[in-house]
């Protein structure tokens, strides 16, 4: 045995006999300290009998239920609301902020259970999500995607709608069946109910959706939504984006965050088919990447003045406002490519028939070595459509780069210039979009139409309630709030057409019989709904 041995040895047996008892056959080099968690897992006797189990696991359920209760207790709260003070926005305040007549042309029951009992409307009941999936707002959110939506009971359609361009977009309406007050009233069959939708004459409220990113009309938060709207009564289209809903690109132009042409086009052509005579409304509502599409349109044409005379109002959810590749977390950005790229493998056949140009077929190249939606976007900005942002809106192709793309199609460029009542919805657990809309929320109060409501949970497009049993997942706060919203437009409205056809018979002065008949209707419309809720 050599020097170094002995010396090696001896050491060995030095350290073995300062070793705490237990670990004398490890060297203190070997040793690992046990961490709490383990000591603890090694102190827990596992039960050895099928009830012991039984036992076991009953408490761990009751002590997950109970830490679920509390996490609801502390995220129930009502919304916090940000508006200017105005006497439209007050009226709007007004009625938000208490129940109201929900009957308006109502076929369905459906939204008086989510109603508060106490006389609170939506911005001052406390919002109460479910458990396990409201109160997580990544659960919360991919329930909003994932859930297969309400069952079919209303009148359903697909109507295929050819832009200028060559483009081809799916609209997909949904409507109540039509009341009869006699049995001796005609009954129309369901080809003519669709026939008067397609082409006219529309005596209902329509109501537009528009859908997010990588999405279309067969996710759940748009079945609810057009749900929602369809059991007041009213006529709701889901808008598919060119290249979704199963209908292929017919031609190599996608859809993408700035365009609002395939959205002027459809609005058109519905205020057309609307029957003359009537004041008939017609709201756009927008999720996600939508809802920057639909409040850049109502914002390019309040600034040049061209908005349509039925078009009353706009509802956003879960708008990003400010769009930059920087604001997308990870790891959504990768998320959000993969998806765009599986829409461009989708429609391969239109867009392989540009790819013999040389900087189109190198940008698709560059799409498929790209990781996220922000490097995606910068490879294909020189080839996206686009539309100047003041009348006539001339359709145009192309950006310098992706910064002259999101700068573009910001929608936070031109909330300033809506000119209809608009309501925000954003939840502060957004984990897409927050960030974003916090940023831009001086922008928006800047109009005095606007109103943003503000939630403490809901995730991205989620908002899930408990019902009331207080077990199993409610409905969407986000439904109620979109269709009472619109019912207090809508009576806005209706109380302007009463003043101006009692200005009209008075004759005269008006400067201030004008006030006196406002508020003469008002209290009358105030006097009524105090009624309805005494009896």
């Amino acid at each position: 045995m050599t020097k170094h041995e002995k010396k090696k040895k001896e050491k060995k047996l030095r350290d073995t006999k300062d070793s705490p008892p237990g670990r004398q056959c490890h060297p203190r080099r070997l040793q690992r300290s046990k961490s709490s968690m383990s000591v603890i897992t090694e102190n827990i006797k596992k039960p050895e009998t099928p009830l012991g189990w039984i036992a076991f696991l009953s408490s761990i359920s009751s002590a997950l239920i109970l830490h679920e209760i509390r996490l609801q207790k502390k995220l129930t709260c009502p919304p916090l609301v940000y508006a200017q003070k105005s006497p439209m926005m007050d009226n709007l305040l007004h009625k938000l902020s208490h129940v109201r007549d929900s009957n308006r042309n109502s076929n369905s029951n459906s939204n008086c259970d989510a109603k508060s009992s106490d006389g609170k409307g939506i911005l001052t009941r406390d919002i109460k999500p479910c458990l396990f999936v409201g109160t997580r707002s990544s659960i919360a959110s991919s329930a909003a995607y994932a859930l297969h939506g309400p069952l079919d009971r209303h009148v359903k359609f697909r109507e295929l709608m050819t832009m200028m361009d060559g483009a081809t977009i799916a609209l997909d309406w949904e409507f109540p069946h039509p009341k009869y007050n006699s049995s001796l009233d005609v009954r129309l069959s369901e080809h003519q109910l669709k026939a008067n939708v397609k082409y006219g004459p529309i005596d209902q409220p329509v109501v537009i959706i528009l859908h997010g990113i990588n999405n279309d009309t067969s996710f759940g938060y748009m079945k609810s939504l057009m749900r929602s709207c369809s059991d007041k009564g009213w006529i709701a289209c889901g808008m598919n984006f060119r290249g979704c809903g199963g209908v292929k690109l017919t031609t190599p132009r996608g859809y993408n965050a700035g365009f609002t042409g395939d959205l002027r086009t459809l609005i058109r052509s519905v205020s057309a088919r609307l029957k003359h005579g009537t004041d008939t409304p017609v709201f756009v509502v927008g999720n996600s990447l939508g809802a920057n599409v639909a409040l850049k349109y109502l914002g390019e044409e309040g600034f040049s003045g061209t908005l349509p005379k039925c078009v009353k109002g706009g509802i956003t959810l879960g708008n990003p406002l400010h769009i930059h590749s920087g604001n997308v977390p990870w790891p959504f950005g990768h998320l959000l490519g993969a998806g765009v790229k599986k829409t461009f493998i989708q429609n391969w056949s239109a867009l392989h028939d540009m790819s013999s140009c040389f900087h189109f077929g190198s940008a698709l190249r560059k799409v498929f070595m790209t990781g996220t939606v922000g490097q995606l976007d910068n490879a294909m900005s020189p080839f996206l459509v686009r539309n100047d942002s003041h009348y006539p809106f001339q359709q145009s192709i192309g950006f310098k780069d992706g910064e002259d793309y999101w700068h573009d199609s910001s929608s936070n460029r031109y909330v300033q210039h809506v000119s209809v009542p608009l309501l925000q919805l954003e939840s502060q657990d957004d984990f897409l979009v927050t960030k974003n809309a916090l940023q831009s929320i001086g922008k928006c109060l800047e109009n005095p139409n606007v109103l943003i409501c503000k939630t403490k949970c809901g995730g991205h497009l989620g908002w899930q309630e408990a019902p009331p049993d207080g077990f199993g997942v409610g409905k969407s706060w986000a439904d109620l709030a979109l269709t009472d919203f619109i019912d207090a437009v809508l009576d806005t409205e209706e109380t302007k057409t009463k003043m101006n056809i009692f200005n009209k018979n008075q004759g005269g002065n008006k400067g201030v019989k004008d006030m006196s008949s406002m508020n003469m209707v008002e209290d009358m419309y105030a006097s009524r709904y105090r009624l309805q809720s005494k009896l």
